[in-house]
């Protein structure tokens, strides 16, 4: 009964507070007008927030990256973006039914996700030219070339698409690895949110760990997907036999 309560109220908190951020820029827009970069700054302090309020505690390995380019991350739940973002001013790829989620949706829409339609060829095409524009002005974009989530000890199969724009282009990847201390933390299926959220959030501390890889580089699709499989991989291996060793918290 104390963990439900306490996740409903995390929900309030959640919810409301998403929205009165939201509310924040749009109001400061009127005046100054719409700038990437300052709702980018907006949402890693409101993600901050979010984390210590759902009782959140982070553990980081390795060195964030400093330049754009396509982070490459596993991917266990929905919440897997706003670790990452609470962290770095990068841009995050989600599918286009987030667009007409409860507040979220439009918090995506006015923080620059890169919404893409999975179920058809064009629209997976039309996701691939926006990420590519984002990433030549500069920006990170956080790519899950999984498609999916899941519990599996390391990654499943990636996909190839930003592989084969990155070798051919030149930007860089970078690989990351990010783990959660409890199997059942994972949203995978067809688990509810609701439901998700009161057991995930409802402990008193949700322990997280996520690791930064090297800037990868190569003209080669195969290498750089092999690469960054072969790093994430061995790192969620690290990450989750070694979790009595302490990180960097933040």
């Amino acid at each position: 009964m104390i963990n439900k309560t306490r996740a409903f109220i995390r929900l309030f908190f959640f919810a409301i507070g998403s929205l009165l951020y939201i509310l924040r820029y749009l109001l400061k827009a009127i005046f100054v007008g719409f700038d990437l970069d300052r709702i980018l700054r907006i949402r890693m302090s409101w993600f901050k927030w979010i984390n210590k309020g759902l009782g959140v505690e982070i553990e980081v390995f390795g060195n964030m990256p400093k330049e754009g380019g396509l982070i490459v991350c596993n991917h266990r739940s929905y919440f897997d973006p706003i670790i990452v973002l609470s962290q770095l001013l990068a841009l995050p790829v989600g599918k286009a039914e987030m667009k007409s989620w409860p507040i979220i949706g439009l918090g995506a829409r006015l923080s620059g996700v890169i919404f893409v339609q999975r179920k058809t060829p064009e629209g997976r095409s039309q996701a691939r030219q926006d990420i590519l524009k984002t990433i030549e002005r500069g920006y990170a974009v956080i790519n899950y070339p999984e498609g999916t989530t899941h519990t599996n000890a390391q990654t499943i199969d990636f996909k190839p698409g930003m592989f084969k724009d990155a070798a051919k282009v030149g930007f860089p990847i970078y690989p990351v690895a990010l783990e959660y201390q409890q199997v059942n933390d994972a949203w995978v299926g067809d688990d509810t949110f609701i439901r998700h959220f009161v057991e995930c959030f409802g402990k008193r501390k949700t322990k997280i760990r996520i690791s930064y890889g090297p800037k990868l580089m190569s003209s080669e699709t195969e290498k750089l997907m092999s690469d960054s499989k072969h790093w994430i991989d061995k790192e969620l291996l690290n990450l989750r036999s070694n979790w009595h060793e302490k990180g960097q918290s933040i």
